[in-house]
């Protein structure tokens, strides 16, 4: 439990804590079991997780920093005894705009958080239930539909794209369950990436590119992040 990484990127003034909550979900190729760190660091991430800190470390740490957006990610951060109660210290004491990334399998719901990401992995049972280790899909889907109408929350949406896995057919219905819910709703597709041995390749710039074209078909705002997209701004370790 805890944060075990932070990372910050000065000219969005932006913070990234990286919880080390257990997950609900066994997800093939998680990207926080084989990539733990900010993949968007200059230097090499580690694939070696820090000890995770409590509260008042994690304070300290940001203290010197100028920040006004706090994004909560890693495992599961709604899992995290520490997510919570660090959302409400930021908000109070430093007025951040609160962020967190979520699979949607528990709700919250709390005027410290101002915008969750909700990860879409499948709306298919048996896909859901073979990439997950989870039943009920329809759980996430109704919490993501919860979120859309808990009015002082903004909601997007992501999923990756996992060639002949988590394939185009399957992005496409996701991508159709939001836009009945809401087509302005943000939704990113990830590109997949493997670990060694994998036996699921990482998609083409071509497959990311045809994906997006078909959840254009039914959201307006839809974005992919692959390899070939170029990272914007210096992502400096914190710790």
């Amino acid at each position: 439990m805890g944060v075990y990484h932070i990372t910050y990127v000065t000219e969005l003034k932006e913070i990234c804590l990286y919880f080390d909550g257990e997950c609900q979900f066994s997800c093939h190729g998680c990207i926080t079991h084989w990539h733990p760190e900010d993949c968007h660091l200059e230097e090499s991430a580690s694939l070696v997780k820090h000890q995770g800190i409590n509260i008042d470390k994690v304070i300290a740490y940001l203290r010197r920093l100028s920040f006004k957006r706090v994004i909560f990610l890693g495992k599961e951060p709604t899992q995290d005894m520490d997510f919570l109660p660090l959302a409400k210290i930021l908000k109070e004491k430093f007025s951040t705009y609160n962020i967190f990334l979520t699979n949607g399998w528990r709700y919250i719901n709390d005027k410290a958080l101002d915008e969750v990401c909700v990860s879409i992995k499948a709306i298919t049972p048996q896909v859901f239930k073979d990439f997950t280790g989870m039943d009920k899909p329809e759980r996430v889907l109704e919490n993501f539909r919860r979120y859309v109408t808990t009015h002082h929350i903004k909601v997007r949406a992501e999923s990756v794209l996992i060639p002949n896995y988590i394939d185009e057919r399957e992005i496409e219905n996701i991508a159709c369950f939001i836009s009945r819910v809401n087509k302005t709703i943000p939704y990113r597709i990830d590109a997949y990436i493997p670990f060694d041995n994998d036996r699921f390749p990482r998609p083409t710039t071509d497959e990311m590119n045809k994906v997006k074209a078909i959840a254009q078909k039914y959201l307006e705002n839809v974005y992919v992040l692959h390899n070939g997209v170029k990272v914007r701004y210096p992502v400096t370790r914190i710790y």
